[in-house]
């Protein structure tokens, strides 16, 4: 059996959880069975609300950020990881909220797949296509190196049929007199900002959208007003004091704003927890979001 197949198994066994609560809770009915019964009842409902609610209760957070320079809205999504654990239909109900927004854009911070598995990704992110404003999107490690397939070109073309612009690599005029440039993987080695310091100079403020936040670490303060990112879930399953010790971090990014110090300067970031799951299909103290971001000048 692979890993694919492991994770399916799991994914599918998962559901074995309810019956067993029933059964538990019918055996507190007897004096003897109480105090068992009704220590494994609490930990197997915790398990069914991470499992089966809270991935589902998608949830949009506002938050409005002075100082940039700019005055737009947008919303930031990342980390939708369809394939295992998500289908198309879960797109769909991000795209549905996504048009109920009152933004200019739509951001996507990479990772939009977790081993797709041979799956048309024409057809997965079709969705895409019915988002009322324009979509712009980098690539995540997932979608470009291990622990993934490699489906870069696939994906790519996939994003571009469905009017999703990839701009790795690009900068771009953006939504309220901001520029858009866009950052590869930076597990996969393809997040060299030297194009960005290249570029000419302008009073257009540079809004950055990376996958990976640790990419913020090469930029200067005059790259970029602002580094828009994901890849950490939060921690996705967010116990206190053991969830910071598995976010795939190496400078301490979490999820919300941050000033970073890089060696060149202060940068400042903002990441999302996602939308999906890897590893265990599970939420906890950390429901899938979509920011909605209120950038003002």
């Amino acid at each position: 059996m692979d890993k694919l197949q492991i994770k399916q198994a799991l994914f599918l066994g998962s559901y074995l959880a309810l019956p067993v609560l029933a059964w538990l809770l019918w055996r507190l009915r007897r004096r003897q069975w109480r105090l068992l019964a009704g220590a494994a009842s609490a930990a197997l409902l915790v398990f069914v609300w991470a499992r089966f609610v809270e991935p589902q209760l998608l949830v949009v957070r506002e938050t409005t950020l002075a100082g940039t320079g700019a005055r737009t809205s947008l919303a930031l999504v990342s980390d939708i990881h369809l394939g295992v654990y998500k289908r198309r239909d879960y797109l769909e109900s991000v795209v549905g909220r996504l048009n109920a927004l009152p933004v200019d854009a739509v951001l996507i911070a990479g990772d939009l797949t977790y081993e797709p598995d041979g799956a048309s990704l024409r057809e997965m992110f079709a969705p895409l296509a019915a988002v009322r404003v324009p979509v712009y999107a980098v690539l995540g490690n997932h979608d470009q190196q291990a622990p993934g397939q490699d489906i870069d070109a696939e994906l790519r073309a996939a994003l571009a049929a469905h009017g999703v612009e990839v701009i790795e690599g690009r900068i771009l005029p953006g939504p309220g007199g901001t520029r858009l440039a866009g950052l590869g993987d930076r597990w996969a080695g393809k997040d060299d900002p030297d194009f960005l310091k290249a570029a000419p100079a302008t009073d257009r403020p540079t809004l950055v959208l990376a996958h990976n936040p640790d990419s913020a670490v090469e930029l200067a303060p005059g790259d970029a007003a602002l580094v828009l990112a994901g890849h950490t879930h939060g921690g996705q399953i967010r116990i206190p004091w053991l969830y910071p010790r598995v976010i795939p971090s190496a400078y301490g990014f979490d999820r919300g704003e941050r000033l970073f110090e890089t060696p060149q300067g202060t940068v400042r970031t903002f990441v999302t927890a996602g939308v999906g799951e890897v590893g265990l299909p599970m939420r906890l103290f950390n429901p899938p979001v979509i920011d909605v971001l209120h950038l003002r000048p």
